[in-house]
């Protein structure tokens, strides 16, 4: 296993946790710009055009033309009318649906007309399906089953829709008055009002025209817009009919999104009478002057006000983003820095393909603990038993049945004439596992490995003795010092972890506590993500020391021979007891069938088949297959016999009970809703 391996291995969880950090901003941003409280599924508004009048009295006509969608029966529109112009209270300043004034038309998918209103409750049939328009302000107005119509407050009206069935793909249209909006004040006059919201849905592709009253020229003309991140004044100028209008787009409002906007013209485009200013007050040209200001100067004030807040918030964006290319650029450096300091394998003096002969006299589980780095396998488990049975510590006896039968009961002993305590540790550990505790003396057969670990008392000891040996070979394999106690990057680069997660930190809470920016929380996730990361990785660093990794390249080249040894050519073939040997090894690898299969082909060819059954080794079939399929056996026969037992505890315990993107403050006036059921 190499040290990408390892890492990845080793610091599984850090880094998912690092990645899901990552990403968390840009699912919060994700959530936060589709989280409407009326779902897709329900309604939605794929376009809204609106052209919008404003009379030389100071009246305004909407226009409305709307293409939605309705997975419901019913659906109200609530129009909102009241003012919020910062220099005169709402009570002077008191605009007014004209209810006499109105009309409603519904389309269906194909544009034919469904129903249509002029200001009148109106019930008619359609394809089949009863549909019905009434309206909040008719004395009478009432739903389909006869309740009155209720409006939100008194400063609003809304209009009932009801079908049989559901409205599904629908065009609307709309026309309306608001009596005594647009205000005149002594130098300006001006229209201040919401004209599009999100209406609690998904809203796409707004187009909004607003024409002016008289013939002012473009330059006399002041547009701002509030309250929407994709909203902008598109155009200001003449239209076909050679009128000065104001038109505002957006490709799609985010949830709680609204397009509010303040427009000036001059005031001597307003003509409002007495009686017109007796009902709406919207005639304000003699009002004491606010703050010391003429309104355009209070006006500027206000707009300097919120455009302070837009410019804080495009600032936090711009930095977080100029921020984060600076520290990923740092951090790739340091990262790289550290990589070839700390984390690149020493140079080697060995550069061969092939290595012929052991590159080391240890053991294969020690073999196995460098090349895997640092993880011991049940292949070394079985590496160690065929060592000792090489070495002459443990004999194997078949007895009286043929090495040639379908399954063979080999028999190991411990061998007396051979001293024990010159093993190492976990080969000591080795034998008491199998012979102690699985055999109860000196010998062991395949039979009593496989029935052992039927009992779930025994499983759990057997596994509790791999533990033990896994153990003794991590102590056993320290003393080799194949690895660098590498500190030192974690040390240094503690400074550098700490600083991005803090300005990770700083920039999500901006977005998530002061709604600073768009982009802030996607950069603080970044930032923390790479924070939780580079500290996994620099506190994950080691590496094979030069001796370690001298041994380890030669080993490698080692296991590529075994591999390709029959493709060499003029390679002599090395004897049996060589061979068993290096099977003991090409187990550790986790080759050995690759290899076992080899060697009998080269030994057919050579003529030594005979030479070849000798060996309880490599003859078919041979003492490995059957070992090596026991002990793989084994474990899972452990595994599964605790599992079943303690499902068997659980089932028998059942019963009982059970217990239980965008944004911006909202200006202006009027403003539109939707309820649906």
């Amino acid at each position: 296993m190499d040290g990408k391996n390892y890492f990845l291995k080793k610091k599984r969880t850090s880094i998912l946790v690092a990645l899901l950090v990552a990403i968390s901003g840009g699912l919060l941003l994700a959530f936060e710009q589709n989280a409407y409280p009326i779902s897709r599924s329900e309604a939605t508004t794929t376009r809204m055009n609106k052209t919008i009048t404003i009379s030389e009295n100071g009246d305004v006509r909407f226009q409305e033309d709307l293409q939605r969608y309705f997975s419901t029966s019913v659906f109200y529109q609530d129009i909102y009318f009241t003012s919020d112009h910062e220099d005169v209270p709402k009570s002077v300043a008191t605009p007014a649906f004209d209810n006499t004034r109105f009309q409603s038309t519904i389309y269906s998918d194909t544009n034919e007309v469904m129903i249509q209103s002029l200001g009148q409750e109106v019930e008619s049939t359609y394809r089949g399906h009863d549909l019905k328009l009434s309206y909040s302000w008719l004395a009478n107005g009432t739903d389909e089953i006869g309740r009155p119509i209720e409006p939100i407050d008194d400063d609003s009206v809304a209009w009932f829709h009801y079908h049989s069935g559901t409205w599904g793909n629908i065009r609307i249209e709309n026309d309306y008055w608001m009596n005594g909006v647009a205000l005149k004040y002594a130098d300006t006059a001006e229209f201040f009002w919401v004209v599009a919201a999100t209406d609690s849905m998904l809203t796409q592709q707004v187009d909004i025209k607003i024409v002016l009253p008289g013939n002012p020229t473009e330059t006399e003309v002041k547009a701002y817009v509030m309250g929407a991140s994709q909203a902008m004044i598109h155009h200001i100028g003449l239209n076909d009919d050679n009128q000065m209008y104001v038109h505002i787009k957006a490709n799609r409002l985010f949830p709680g999104e609204f397009i509010s906007t303040r427009i000036n013209f001059p005031s001597s485009y307003l003509f409002i009478d007495a009686a017109q200013d007796q009902l709406y007050g919207n005639d304000v040209s003699d009002r004491p002057i606010t703050n010391g200001q003429t309104h355009l100067n209070n006006v500027a004030t206000y707009q300097a006000a919120y455009q302070q807040m837009q410019s804080r918030y495009l600032f936090a964006d711009i930095l977080a983003i100029i921020v984060f290319i600076g520290l990923t650029i740092f951090a790739i450096i340091q990262t790289r820095k550290i990589y070839f300091n700390y984390d690149k394998e020493h140079p080697t003096d060995f550069y061969g393909e092939y290595y012929r002969e052991l590159p080391a006299a240890y053991e294969p589980a020690i073999m196995g603990y460098l090349y895997r780095f640092k993880e011991i396998s049940r292949d070394d488990v079985t590496a160690t038993l065929m060592d000792l049975i090489r070495r002459k510590f443990i004999l194997l006896d078949t007895g009286t049945e043929s090495l040639t039968a379908s399954k063979v009961n080999y028999v190991m002993k411990l061998n007396p004439a051979m001293d024990r305590k010159i093993l190492a540790p976990h080969e000591q550990q080795l034998i008491q596992w199998f012979f102690t505790l699985v055999g109860g003396g000196d010998t062991l057969s395949l039979n009593q490995l496989e029935a052992f670990t039927k009992k779930e008392s025994q499983a759990i000891r057997y596994l509790k003795e791999n533990e033990s040996f896994n153990q003794s070979v991590f102590s056993a394999a320290k003393t080799y010092d194949f690895f660098d106690l590498v500190k030192i990057p974690a040390q240094k680069s503690a400074w550098f972890v700490g600083l991005l997660g803090l300005v990770g930190i700083v920039s999500y809470g901006s977005r998530l506590f002061l709604t600073l920016g768009t982009w802030t929380g996607v950069v603080g996730g970044l930032l923390l993500g790479s924070a939780l990361l580079l500290q996994a990785y620099v506190s994950s660093i080691e590496r094979r020391s030069k001796q370690g990794n001298e041994d380890y390249v030669r080993w490698r080249a080692f296991e590529k021979f075994l591999k390709e040894f029959t493709n060499i050519k003029d390679y002599p073939m090395p004897g049996l007891t060589i061979w068993e040997h290096y099977m003991v090894y090409a187990t550790a690898f986790g080759i050995a069938d690759l290899v076992e299969k080899q060697i009998r082909f080269k030994y057919q060819q050579m003529n030594q088949t005979e030479a070849l059954n000798r060996s309880p080794y490599f003859r078919y079939p041979g003492f490995y297959g059957y070992y090596y399929l026991s002990l793989n056996r084994s474990f899972m026969v452990a595994r599964s016999t605790i599992a079943q037992a303690q499902a068997q505890r659980n089932n028998s315990g059942r019963g009982g009970g059970r217990f239980g993107g965008g944004g911006g403050f909202r200006t202006g006036g009027g403003g539109s809703g939707i309820r649906i059921r």
